[in-house]
């Protein structure tokens, strides 16, 4: 039996590292914003450490305060996208053909396939659709969602497609 909408995406680096950037759902967001603001408050710390050592002629201080502020610089940018292509290279490592494609059918139930896990859902385990630029984001709950590739439907007429999936799931 044909699905009546696919999907078929291929997770790459690129899009793996873009929605590590830009978490769904309420804890993730909060989550990632924490960890922003902890950084950043750190550096600023360490900063005004630095200028108040060097004001005060305490070199050293300013150079290892300098130092830390570098360290958060680096964490923010460098660190973080290192662990994000580690975890991606980790999870690519598992599929035979080291493609991550990630497959979802639309038919009498939601069935995701990704590599050789498949996974069901019921339509009525959904409460919202919302988009972005990118993606179709199909909730759950305020904490998780699936992120459904736009421009990446392989089976039904994509225009068509939040029109079905709202007729399907149960609206807040």
């Amino acid at each position: 039996m044909n699905p009546i909408f696919e999907n078929k995406s291929e997770i790459t680096l690129e899009k793996y590292i873009h929605q590590c950037n830009n978490p769904v759902g309420r804890k993730a967001k909060r989550s990632l914003k924490r960890w922003k603001t902890t950084q950043i408050s750190g550096m600023v710390v360490m900063f005004i450490i630095t200028a108040m050592a060097v004001s005060y002629k305490a070199y050293p201080i300013a150079l290892v305060a300098g130092l830390f502020v570098l360290a958060f610089i680096a964490n923010l940018t460098v660190v973080q996208k290192s662990r994000y292509k580690q975890q991606y290279n980790n999870i690519v490592a598992q599929y035979p053909d080291g493609k991550w494609v990630r497959t979802i059918t639309f038919d009498k139930d939601i069935k995701v396939t990704d590599g050789g896990q498949v996974s069901s859902f019921r339509y009525y385990e959904f409460n919202r659709l919302e988009e972005n630029n990118k993606y179709y984001l199909l909730y759950k709950n305020e904490n998780a969602a699936f992120r459904i590739e736009k421009g990446a439907f392989t089976v039904g007429k994509e225009e068509k497609f939040a029109r079905f999936i709202k007729s399907k799931i149960k609206t807040q």
